[in-house]
């Protein structure tokens, strides 16, 4: 998408606009135009940790990553406490 933040992760046409993305990573993601989008290139390790969740648990695979990022590092995280004891 032409809105996304030049860098390694990006979001897709493919996004049906499902909000899984901000919420896992808001630092990261932010809706546009009926589509999420990459506003800000993850800038700390917990950005990055937060935008490797989104990407894992996106829904129409829409999310991805051109670096050296290894989603399968965060599959530990899961799963992700909402609010106790709700997940």
């Amino acid at each position: 998408l032409p809105e996304n933040a030049p860098g390694d992760f990006f979001v897709d046409t493919t996004c049906i606009n499902c909000d899984s993305c901000r919420q896992l990573a808001p630092a990261v993601f932010a809706e546009g135009g009926g589509h999420a989008f990459v506003h800000r290139q993850p800038a700390t390790a917990a950005d990055s940790r937060h935008a490797l969740q989104a990407l894992v648990c996106c829904p129409t695979g829409s999310i991805g990553s051109l670096g050296d990022d290894r989603p399968a590092e965060v599959m530990d995280d899961f799963p992700l406490a909402i609010e106790e004891p709700v997940y």
